[in-house]
């Protein structure tokens, strides 16, 4: 399924007035920009792992033996929390049940890992999918609007937190740390606005827009009962103070179990693995991924940020590959189960 078809399938059918002709899915998704980003990381990736080594690389991963199953283990933490930040993202009065959040945040996490983040395209199928399993396209979509909201405050504390203690712990050129720092703070501003933004109007701009445009106005009347609604359900939500609060604990403790995952890799490669390594490895990994956002899976961009991490830590080169390759083994396990899920919830 495309970019573009999940983002129709997401909101087609819903809310739609009599008369008006349905919006048919269009594959666009690979856009030659998107592509050219896939081949260049594809191509660090692969100079990379030549340069350091396949035979060095693959001696350090041979070595963690029997304890190689359990680099899988610890991304579970991490999907436990999401489900959880995710569940209650959704309003109190909806009854849904964890189980199924779980299985549906396996699902979008492997989309997100395939594709760029800076698309968005987990969070329309995140949509998509809630309304396969019956719940109201309102509903769906001011929960993802919502968690979103709480992602971002979630990751933005973490950064924080976690560069105050980095810095404190490791030596840093200024110039990094300051523009470290004023990133930080951007993304300060960025949340608040958005905050702002959700509580004065979500769709606010898109109507000011669609009363200039004549297409888009179509689109909007189509669709307004819907907007109007998922602005109303994302206000009342902001209200319920003590679910919004919750939301971001889990959220924050999910990219907390980073850390976890971090410190297991580490172990397992026979690495230094004291906590305070594994957490400048993810506080400095989600700053990478965060800036390479428009590589898809981030793929040559992380390998690269992880061997300068590494370099930070006083590590080879060989072990950062080794790590990188870890997280990528598993990024390839979680994805076949949520692959697999959505084959599944397809043919039902």
């Amino acid at each position: 399924m495309s970019e573009r078809q999940v983002v129709v399938s997401a909101f087609s059918d819903a809310g739609e007035p009599a008369g008006l002709p349905r919006l048919q899915p269009r594959v666009v998704y690979g856009t030659h920009l998107t592509r050219w980003f896939l081949a260049t990381g594809l191509l660090l990736f692969l100079v990379l792992f030549w340069k350091v080594g396949p035979a060095v690389i693959g001696r350090l991963l041979w070595e963690a033996g029997w304890a190689l199953p359990f680099v899988f283990v610890p991304f579970a933490l991490v999907i436990a929390c999401e489900a959880l930040g995710w569940w209650f993202a959704f309003p109190s009065s909806q009854s849904l049940r964890l189980s199924d959040l779980v299985r549906l945040t396996i699902t979008t996490k492997a989309v997100q890992l395939l594709t760029p983040s800076i698309a968005q395209v987990g969070e329309f199928m995140k949509v998509h999918l809630l309304r396969m399993t019956g719940v109201q396209v309102d509903i769906g979509a001011a929960s993802v609007v919502v968690a979103k909201a709480t992602i971002a405050i979630a990751e933005l504390v973490f950064i924080g937190l976690g560069l105050i203690i980095v810095l404190s712990y490791m030596t840093v050129e200024p110039v990094v740390a300051m523009s470290v720092a004023l990133g930080v703070v951007v993304m300060g501003f960025c949340v608040v606005g958005i905050l702002i933004w959700q509580r004065i109007g979500l769709f606010r701009p898109l109507y000011w827009v669609s009363r200039r445009i004549e297409a888009l106005a179509i689109i909007v009347n189509r669709y307004k009962r819907l907007l109007s609604s998922t602005e109303s359900i994302v206000r009342e939500h902001l209200e319920e103070k003590r679910r919004f609060a919750l939301s971001c604990l889990w959220f924050f403790l999910g990219w907390a179990a980073g850390v976890v995952e971090a410190w297991t890799f580490l172990n397992v490669l026979g690495l230094p693995y004291d906590v305070q390594s594994a957490l400048v490895i993810q506080v400095w990994s989600m700053i990478v991924i965060r800036l390479t956002m428009f590589i898809p899976g981030n793929l040559g961009a992380h390998e690269a940020g992880i061997v300068m991490i590494f370099s930070f830590l006083g590590l080879s080169p060989e072990s950062a590959m080794a790590f990188a390759v870890l997280r990528r083994l598993r990024q390839i396990g979680w994805i076949a189960a949520g692959l697999g899920y959505l084959s599944k919830m397809s043919r039902g």
